[in-house]
């Protein structure tokens, strides 16, 4: 008995003392665990790397609409090998911004009248169900977001940014599409998302619908904060078309030679 007991008692004691794990060590083991359970950001790879690049370039008017793109050039400007830049072309052509032609070879996308029409009604469409959607479901964070906005606007007029105008024009209208909670109309939004940025990027900086563009998003704000839907659903609308002339003009300016 005594040869077997021996063995029972030593797995107890061992059962005991880890029982008996000092606090300090228990919370590390807990934090440990918990550290597990934090997200791990996962390194992007080449081909993201390149789209992420090449649409920012696009969309900033680095490159014409309709200018041909090169993959060897753009391998070589970033310093990786043509596959990625590849790849990078085919999924860019997924969101509208490249055009593959076998054959010719990689284009920056390009819109006429029509196709620039058919964005601003797309996009007038999706943003006024949007902004009645988010109205319903948020007004008030809404109106606060908006109207952090328009200050940082007013900000960069006053210190003639005129880079940062773009990009808060650009922020006002996601911040409606943001707020209205349905995936549906945010993933229809994201169809024409980089296109209007590009059209808005090529926009001269001294256009004088730049200051119009923030008295009308103030316009906008005022019937959100009274609460008058239809209002401001007329009132984004009517901002939207205001915008098509400009919008015309940047594609017809920015249009690679022939």
């Amino acid at each position: 008995m005594g040869v077997v007991e021996r063995p029972i008692r030593l797995a107890r004691k061992a059962a005991r003392t880890a029982g008996a794990m000092p606090e300090a060590s228990t919370r590390a083991a807990a934090g440990t665990r918990r550290g597990l359970h934090a997200r791990v950001e996962r390194p992007k790879t080449l081909t993201e790397l390149a789209i992420a690049r090449i649409r920012e370039a696009i969309v900033d008017g680095q490159y014409r609409f309709g200018e041909q793109l090169s993959e060897a050039s753009l391998a070589a400007g970033l310093g990786i090998s043509k596959t990625p830049v590849r790849e990078a072309l085919l999924r860019l052509q997924g969101e509208g911004l490249v055009q593959v032609h076998p054959q010719r070879g990689s284009f920056v996308f390009s819109l006429d009248e029509t196709g620039v029409r058919d964005v601003c009604r797309f996009r007038e469409i999706i943003e006024c169900a949007a902004l009645g959607e988010a109205m319903q479901s948020d007004a008030s964070g809404l109106r606060k977001r908006l109207e952090r906005n328009i200050e940082q606007m007013a900000r960069a007029h006053e210190t003639h940014d005129l880079a940062a105008l773009p990009r808060l024009d650009q922020a006002f209208h996601e911040a409606i599409v943001g707020a209205c909670r349905n995936p549906y109309l945010q993933g229809s939004y994201s169809l024409v998302a980089h296109k209007i940025r590009a059209l808005r990027s090529r926009l001269p900086e001294e256009n004088e619908r730049v200051g119009h563009c923030q008295a009308n998003h103030e316009r906008i704000v005022e019937a959100i904060r009274s609460a008058d839907v239809k209002r401001s659903q007329t009132l984004l609308a009517e901002h939207i078309r205001d915008t098509l002339q400009s919008y015309l003009a940047a594609s017809r300016e920015d249009g690679a030679p022939g």
